[in-house]
């Protein structure tokens, strides 16, 4: 599976602590250090791998094509994708930036310690629960290490991205100072989190808690690892068939396949498209909207705080407006054209007959 490292520590700790038991311990550490000297070829450095990381990028750039404007590609939604899909990169207990056998020996020698790095379940001793999550963490059938891949995390921290500055509150006016990206910091997650991204990443099966849920089975969003795996392989055998790769054909044929595709696999069509447009209005910390791409298309500006949209004044004891973003009048960089007269008709009545909205003089825009 690759560098498809995966979670769940905590979820299936009491689980490997029995089947260990069970084992006896010294036949368990036998085997995992044959099977240690047999897994000595490095994974790939994310889940899906370069042909399938090129062919999701030349999918979600039909569906958000590049003309006028940037679109999926551009955008990094592939990459968004594939740190979305590559999440908990695994137990890389000797920290050689490769989750291998050689991280399971790694556990092995630790044993009997508090070794923080090789304690991959928490439990403050380094035992053979640690050891078989290593062992399983390279084959993919359990979750762990941190939850971010490649800086991307899956919650980002906060409370500012670096993006806007502090205030000048002697003036009220931006100040040049900037904080430090916290976005770039992922959340630890707690265990139910924890579970709920083990059922979304590997499905229902990994996690016997929800196994005979048929939510946990049935939801749009759950299995992906899987779902994405064959759901390439589906597009590759509709590619064949106008003699290449998808990423190889010009876009009538890639149209064609989308349109095949939509036809008999429409919940991998639907999976993609949901993930495509997350991948272009997300913060670019996850992967898209790189340079804020696709706020730009939508016409946001990006988080705002520390700043805000209105700055109080220590001085003069007011709020003051930004100039760029005010609250009072028109944004100038927004003059809300582009809705259709039926729209326009709409927005009169639901924010000026019904909410008491006003609109700017010459102008289809509404303030509260």
């Amino acid at each position: 599976m690759g560098r498809e490292r995966w979670v769940n520590v905590r979820l299936s700790r009491r689980q490997f602590m029995h089947g260990a038991a069970a084992a006896g311990s010294a036949l368990l550490f036998a085997r995992v250090v044959r099977l240690a000297r047999a897994l000595d070829v490095p994974p790939p450095p994310g889940f899906l791998s370069d042909a399938e990381l090129r062919v999701v990028d030349a999918l979600t750039a039909r569906l958000v094509p590049t003309d006028t404007t940037a679109g999926a590609h551009e955008a990094g939604v592939a990459d968004y994708i594939q740190g979305l899909l590559s999440a908990f990169l695994g137990a890389d207990v000797n920290g050689d930036g490769l989750i291998s056998a050689a991280d399971v020996t790694a556990v092995i020698d630790a044993l009997g310690t508090d070794d923080p790095t090789a304690d991959i379940d928490g439990s403050g001793k380094v035992d053979a629960g640690d050891v078989l999550l290593a062992q399983r963490s390279i084959f993919g059938t359990v979750l762990a290490g941190p939850p971010a891949f490649a800086g991307r995390p899956l919650f980002a921290g906060g409370p500012f991205s670096g993006r806007t500055p502090f205030p000048d509150p002697a003036t009220g006016t931006p100040s040049a100072t900037f904080p430090a990206n916290a976005f770039l910091d992922p959340l630890a997650l707690p265990r139910v989190k924890r579970l709920a991204w083990t059922v979304r990443l590997l499905g229902a099966a990994a996690v016997p808690e929800v196994a005979d849920n048929p939510l946990a089975a049935t939801l749009p969003d759950v299995d992906l690892r899987r779902r994405y795996k064959e759901g390439i392989a589906q597009v590759n055998a509709l590619s064949a068939a106008h003699g290449a790769s998808f990423d190889a054909l010009d876009t009538a044929d890639q149209d064609a396949v989308i349109k095949q595709l939509k036809s008999t696999n429409r919940s991998f069509y639907d999976l993609v498209t949901n993930h495509t447009i997350e991948g272009m209005l997300c913060a670019p910390e996850y992967g898209g909207n790189r340079g804020g791409i696709g706020w730009q298309l939508v016409g946001f500006g990006g988080d705002s705080q520390p700043l805000g949209y209105t700055i109080f004044n220590t001085t003069t004891q007011q709020y003051v407006e930004r100039p760029d973003k005010p609250n009072s009048t028109l944004d100038p960089t927004d003059d809300c054209s582009g809705f259709s007269a039926a729209m326009l008709a709409f927005l009169h009545l639901a924010l000026v007959q019904l909410a008491g909205a006003q609109q700017f003089p010459d102008s289809p825009c509404y303030r509260g």
